[in-house]
């Protein structure tokens, strides 16, 4: 009897143990062989649904920010009689409490491909930016924001957040990315969307320092 193959259960078994995989030995260190190995599936498997490794972790980060966008929206759900603002710091400050937790939000770090940098960032705009665009507006209508292009300043600063600040892409020491943090909260005041608090500030310094400690001697933080 021949076997009837899922292509859907397929690919999450492919992403599901490069996962596992790359979170294990790195982005690097994973080759195509290991995850065929792993998933019990034959080469030309894997490249028929996968071109290369890249677009394995290209699906892993794809995947992930789908979850976080459903988990954005389930924490402001929790934030109904806060103001939009307030409901942005929350988000943030979610945000960063989750990842600290999870290996995997740092998977968009451990490979430096332009090819992949440029796919988390669209990504983001696609999926995250519009959340934080609809709260703009939101904090436009409630007073707590002030600004007349609410889409243009949620992608600006996920352009200068997921790109110019990170450490890994632009590479700089501890006193460089704060002043980048520092000027992202200053070039948003004037703009009229002050969400950038020095808490956020904080929490980004903390998690830059942790994402240079998770590629160990690759790289040197310099406080």
């Amino acid at each position: 009897m021949t076997r009837t193959i899922n292509p859907k259960k397929t690919i999450e078994s492919i992403l599901s143990v490069s996962e596992k995989l790359f979170l294990e030995k790195g982005y690097e260190k994973t080759t195509t062989q290991e995850i065929v190995s792993e998933t019990g599936l034959s080469k030309g498997t894997l490249f028929h649904h996968f071109k290369s490794k890249e677009d394995i972790l290209a699906a892993v980060l794809d995947k992930h920010n789908d979850s976080t966008a459903d988990d954005m929206r389930k924490w402001l759900s929790e934030m109904e009689t806060l103001t939009a603002k307030e409901k942005i710091a929350g988000l943030f400050n979610r945000f960063y409490d989750e990842a600290e937790r999870t290996p995997l939000s740092k998977l968009a770090l451990i490979s430096q491909s332009p090819r992949l940098i440029l796919e988390d960032l669209r990504v983001w705009a696609k999926k995250i930016s519009p959340i934080i665009t609809e709260l703009i507006k939101e904090g436009n209508a409630d007073g707590s924001i002030q600004t007349d292009f609410p889409e243009e300043c949620a992608q600006l600063f996920n352009l200068l957040f997921c790109i110019w600040c990170d450490p890994v892409t632009l590479e700089c020491d501890a006193e460089g990315l704060r002043k980048r943090l520092r000027f992202i909260q200053h070039i948003m005041r004037l703009l009229g969307v002050d969400v950038a608090s020095d808490a956020f500030i904080e929490k980004s310094m903390t998690f830059a320092e942790g994402l240079y400690q998770t590629q160990g001697e690759e790289l040197s933080w310099q406080s």
